[in-house]
């Protein structure tokens, strides 16, 4: 057996472990001791290589029944069918949804020639519903 412990003998190349340098002069191998054994399979084990970083404070809005980021108001379906009533054929209400693209539409073609206002009528609690949905998932 050799003096150092992590010396081995030298092999062919492709063969076997390759041989390990000395250690530095003035090297201290620690003592058995003072760490654990390893677990099998895993690379490490013992109480050693578990976290040893203390729990962060959790802040007590975020679990305590709290949702994990904070959420805005649902769109109202009321409001959404004043500004339809009022200002629909200029696609206000389009905007209040958050619907920029459609909003544009009906401003320059007057409610895309009313035919789109008229489909509004019927199709707004269903638009709304999704965005409302669209909103808590965080998609908008």
């Amino acid at each position: 057996m050799s003096e150092h412990p992590h010396e081995s003998t030298p092999t062919a190349p492709g063969h076997g472990p390759s041989p390990m340098p000395p250690p530095p002069p003035g090297y201290v191998a620690p003592p058995a001791s003072a760490l654990p054994p390893p677990v099998a399979g895993t690379g490490a084990g013992g109480p050693y290589y578990q976290q040893q970083v203390p729990a962060q404070p959790v802040h007590p809005r975020y679990h305590a029944g709290y949702p994990a980021y904070p959420t805005r108001p649902d769109k109202s379906l009321a409001v959404a069918y004043a500004l339809w009533f009022f200002l629909g054929f200029l696609g206000v209400h389009h905007f209040y949804l958050g619907k920029v693209g459609r909003g544009v539409g009906y401003l320059l073609t007057v409610g895309w020639f009313l035919v789109g206002w008229l489909i509004d009528l019927f199709t707004l609690p269903a638009q709304v519903t999704q965005v409302n949905a669209e909103r808590r998932a965080g998609l908008r």
